[in-house]
């Protein structure tokens, strides 16, 4: 997506430069009577989905993060994920009957 909106960007925006001076895009030649609404648009277009990128990367990392920085809490039970521990269950210390 990040690709698609910088191709996206530089090719709104750069029909809009080159219009200034009297050349286009050959891949854009077809607009050319839209200009510069359309080469406007198209870069708009490629800054939304660079940010919608950007957005979704962030989005992906911070979850990640936040666990990571958090160390267990002092007197916290050990255990495994997904493992319930019960205050009634105290953890057995080899040797001892059960």
């Amino acid at each position: 997506m990040m690709r698609i909106g910088v191709l996206f960007a530089v090719l709104g925006f750069g029909s809009l430069v080159l219009e200034q001076f009297d050349y286009e895009f050959r891949l854009l030649s077809w607009a050319t009577d839209m200009q510069p609404g359309f080469g406007i648009v198209l870069g708009l277009v490629g800054l939304a989905l660079i940010g919608g990128s950007v957005a979704m990367s962030r989005a992906k990392a911070a979850p990640q993060q936040q666990f990571a920085q958090q160390p267990p809490a002092p007197g916290a039970p050990q255990g495994h994920p997904g493992q319930q521990q019960y205050p009634a269950q105290a953890p057995q210390q080899p040797g001892q009957p059960s």
